[in-house]
């Protein structure tokens, strides 16, 4: 499953500056905290690379660093992103130079399905997630789908057995008119992305929680847990970058009418997804938190308000109730960029408690890894979050030069 999308036609049709050709200049990218980064997008404005180039209506250019050609994604609000990898206290250069760009392979995207439940399930080379549609009507955190042995996508078609009529559905419900057993190991073997076929599953539980991340208003002490939501559109959709913007039914805060929206962004390279939440019509600041559901599993939870991270290795579920199968521990996890007030297990969850001020988004990042996969130990992940945590409080230094 191999998409590719051509840069080239994205940008003419955004640079449209006449002038005499500019030969190239330089992006200086600077890591500035005392650990290693990994692949992650730096971003430039689409704006000052049109202008520095001269581009002129139909051309289009070139990202190199080290005389090889980098990808890239035009984002929604006109950035230009390029992934980046830089050592603790590193600084490297890129050239920007007119030229028509490889076609770039897709990472990082995502897709509505109407015909389950409303979902909206979205992935990139290391996980994969999931929003629960209003068909569902119910509060809904995030669902996770964990992936192994692949980087590239596989949602569509985890769903497309799931949602399709025929001829998967037909075999099983012929079966299930015969042999009951024999319909349930053609559901599990054949159609359900409940079991791992080998580039991952759906096996993390939600329920009416905050599941693996979702963020509140808190009224009188109690979480205000959030429906599914209204409508929906997909910002971004890959190569590098898949934005996601969803808006809630108004929901009563006191005496107000409130409005939630959510930009939420995936990196391909990036375990973490960042987002952005905000409440149109509320007036006065308000208690926020963002959580991640606990289960009864003897598992403890981590939650360093100081270092701006929570974390919490969460248990599997096995749909295949015919077979003792182990699908492992997801060990999930959030970052803050600004200071928290306070971090802590209540209501059953490992909360990050901060304050929503009207007019400026709450904003964090939440994701996970798999010990099926490449994240092996809570030791790890925690460690991982540590630095993320330390990274998003030390974003990208960008310089241009010309």
């Amino acid at each position: 499953m191999m998409r590719f999308l051509y840069m080239l036609g994205i940008t003419a049709a955004v640079c449209i500056l006449a002038g005499c050709s500019a030969a190239s200049f330089e992006v200086v990218v600077s890591n500035p905290a005392d650990c290693d980064r990994q692949p992650e997008l730096a971003e430039v404005a689409l704006t000052e690379v049109c202008a520095a180039l001269e581009l002129a209506e139909g051309e289009g250019f070139v990202i190199r660093n080290e005389g090889k050609e980098v990808p890239y994604q035009i984002t929604y609000d006109e950035k230009v992103v390029f992934p980046v990898t830089l050592q603790a206290g590193e600084k490297q250069a890129y050239a920007f130079r007119k030229g028509i760009p490889s076609a770039v392979q897709t990472i990082a995207c995502g897709k509505h399905y109407p015909d389950k439940d409303n979902d909206i399930a979205w992935e990139n080379d290391k996980v994969g997630f999931r929003m629960y549609g209003h068909k569902l009507d119910v509060a809904a955190g995030y669902d996770l789908f964990a992936k192994r042995g692949t980087d590239l996508p596989v949602l569509e078609g985890f769903y497309k057995n799931e949602v399709s009529t025929a001829p998967t559905w037909n075999r099983y419900n012929e079966l299930l008119e015969t042999d009951k057993e024999a319909a349930f190991r053609y559901k599990m073997d054949t159609i359900s992305y409940h079991v791992d076929k080998g580039f991952g599953m759906d096996c993390y539980a939600v329920g009416p929680t905050l599941g693996a991340g979702v963020a509140a208003l808190v009224e009188d002490g109690k979480i205000i847990y959030p429906y599914c939501y209204d409508t929906f559109e997909i910002l971004d959709n890959g190569p590098l970058r898949f934005t996601l913007k969803t808006t809630f039914r108004p929901m009563n805060i006191g005496e107000e009418s409130v409005v939630e929206t959510r930009i939420i962004t995936l990196d391909a390279g990036s375990r973490m997804n960042h987002t952005s939440v905000s409440y149109a019509g509320l007036s006065h600041a308000k208690e926020i938190v963002a959580g991640i559901v606990l289960r009864d599993n003897g598992m403890e939870s981590i939650a360093e308000a100081e270092k701006g991270y929570i974390s919490y290795p969460a248990p599997t579920q096995n749909a295949d109730t015919t077979q003792v199968v182990d699908n492992g521990i997801l060990y999930v996890g959030h970052a803050y960029p600004a200071p928290l007030k306070e971090a802590k297990e209540a209501e059953g969850h490992v909360l990050a408690c901060s304050e929503y001020v009207p007019g400026t988004p709450f904003e964090y990042y939440w994701g996970f890894g798999w010990d099926h996969a490449d994240i092996r130990s809570s030791e790890e992940w925690n460690a991982f979050l540590e630095v993320f945590a330390a990274q998003v409080r030390n974003p990208l230094l960008i310089e241009m030069k010309h």
